[in-house]
């Protein structure tokens, strides 16, 4: 596998990045739920965190759009893990029950570098209202994602 110059590698590491990808949700329930979803992730404001906005939507016209922040975890030249934290508005479809319009998301996604500017990724992450709703079901994503570093 060839290397990535170093200069490459440091644009590519600092450019703001573009995400787009299709899941699953209500994934350790008994009907998980089709779903796809964006996500913009700025450039770093300090060292690897970088602010993001996204949104995620299902088969069954449920929606979340969020915004946080992601740090990135650079494992080698190839890969990365990437903790997340958001917040942001749901409304349900037909599918997922959260139990009220605010909710926060934590997660995290593993990704490999497979060319100088796209990374393909698989992810996890949890939706919960933290309790601030009498009913806080909570619900599991699984995605599988690809990013352009733009």
């Amino acid at each position: 596998m060839q290397s990535m110059p170093v200069h490459a590698q440091q644009t590519a590491r600092d450019d703001p990045e573009l995400a787009v990808g299709i899941g699953a949700g209500d994934v350790l329930d008994s009907s998980p739920d089709f779903g796809y979803g964006a996500e913009y992730r700025f450039a770093p404001v300090w060292r690897d965190l970088r602010p993001i906005v996204g949104f995620n939507a299902t088969e069954r016209e449920d929606w979340y759009v969020y915004a946080g922040v992601r740090y990135f975890f650079w494992i080698g030249e190839a890969w990365r893990f990437d903790p997340t934290f958001a917040v942001g508005y749901f409304e349900a479809g037909g599918g997922i029950e959260l139990g009220g319009s605010l909710e926060f998301r934590s997660g995290f996604e593993f990704s490999r570098r497979v060319s100088e500017r796209i990374r393909l990724a698989v992810g996890f992450a949890h939706l919960s209202n933290a309790r601030i709703y009498r009913s806080n079901p909570g619900t599991e994503t699984v995605s599988l994602s690809i990013a352009v570093a733009l």
